[in-house]
C-alpha cells in the first residue's frame, strides 16, 4: 500500500521533523496555513460533528485533531512513516480518537467503497504524481453525495517562475509597498517542481504544477461534481501584522475546490 517509488517521498522523511517543528509553531510553511487557508477550510466543511472524514496526505496530523476536535471521526494516512509517528505521538499524548495509517494516495485498498462522508487533501494532492488515480481512489471510498475538498498552489497565479518584480531594480521586494506587480509565465504544461519549503531544509522536496482543467477533467472522470472554488485571502487583523501577506489579494497564493460524489440516478431515487 506505500510505494516507496513515488517521487519525493524520500525528500518528506527526511524534513519530516523539521516540518512538525514549523507546524506546531505556525512558521514558515505553517504561517499561511494558521493564518489563511485553516478558515478557508473550515468555510467549505461545515460542522463536522459525527460526520466520518478521511484526511489524505495528513502529514504530522495538525488538521486531523482539528477535524477531530470538532466533532469528527477521523481517520488519516501519509505517505512519510516518520510523518505519521509524529501524529501517533500526539494522538497518545492527547487522544481524540484518530486513527493514523501509512498509506499511499493512489492505493487505499484498506479502506472500504463508501466508507467515508467527507475527505480532505490539505496541500496534498499537488505532492502526488498519478492524481487521477490518487483521485479515483478517494472518491471510491467517499458515500454517495460525500465532500471531496481539496487545497492546491493556485495554478494561474503561482506557474513555475513566477516573482514580484521589485520597484526598485536589484532588490528582493518582501513588503507590499516594495512589490510592482507580479510576473507570471509558463502555465503550460503541467510539470514537476522542486524547492526547499525553507532554507535550511536539508533536502528539496517535489510538488506539481497542473493547469486547471486537469484537475477538473480528474474529478469529472472519477464522478467528482465541482461545486464550489475559493480563493482565500487574508482579514485586515493579519496583515495589520503580516505585511507580506497583501501580496495575496493582488494575486492569490492559494485555492480550495469543493467536490460532492455524484449519486447515481437510481442512488437519488432510494
Amino acid at each position: 500500500m506505500v510505494s516507496p517509488d513515488e517521487p519525493g517521498a524520500d525528500a518528506w522523511e527526511a524534513i519530516a521533523d523539521g516540518w512538525a517543528e514549523y507546524m506546531a509553531r505556525g512558521e514558515g510553511p505553517g504561517q499561511s496555513r494558521k493564518l489563511l487557508l485553516d478558515d478557508a477550510h473550515w468555510a467549505l466543511l461545515g460542522d463536522v460533528s459525527g460526520v466520518r472524514v478521511l484526511d489524505c496526505g495528513c502529514g504530522e496530523g495538525r488538521f486531523a485533531r482539528q477535524l477531530a476536535g470538532r466533532g469528527a471521526s477521523v481517520t488519516a494516512f501519509d505517505l512519510s512513516e516518520r510523518m505519521i509517528a509524529h501524529a501517533r505521538q500526539a494522538e497518545a499524548s492527547d487522544p481524540l480518537g484518530i486513527e493514523y495509517y501509512l498509506a499511499d494516495m493512489t492505493d487505499l485498498s484498506r479502506f472500504l467503497a463508501e466508507s467515508f462522508d467527507a475527505a480532505v487533501s490539505y496541500l496534498s494532492l499537488i505532492d502526488v504524481l498519478d492524481y487521477e488515480a490518487a483521485t479515483r481512489e478517494i472518491a471510491r471510498v467517499l458515500r454517495p453525495g460525500g465532500q471531496f475538498l481539496f487545497s492546491l498552489v493556485h495554478p494561474c497565479f503561482a506557474p513555475p517562475g513566477a516573482s514580484w518584480e521589485p520597484r526598485r531594480p536589484g532588490t528582493i521586494p518582501i513588503w507590499d509597498k516594495d512589490k510592482l506587480y507580479k510576473k507570471i509565465d509558463n502555465y503550460f504544461p503541467a510539470r514537476e517542481l522542486r524547492f526547499k519549503m525553507w532554507p535550511t531544509a536539508p533536502t528539496e522536496t517535489i510538488n506539481y504544477h497542473r493547469p486547471l482543467q486537469d484537475y477538473a477533467r480528474t474529478c469529472r472522470s472519477a464522478g467528482l461534481l465541482i461545486r464550489d472554488i475559493t480563493e482565500p485571502v487574508p482579514t485586515e487583523e493579519v496583515m495589520a501584522h503580516r505585511d507580506n501577506m497583501r501580496e495575496f489579494l493582488r494575486a492569490p497564493y492559494f485555492m480550495l475546490i469543493d467536490c460532492v460524489k455524484a449519486q447515481t440516478a437510481e442512488q437519488a431515487n432510494t
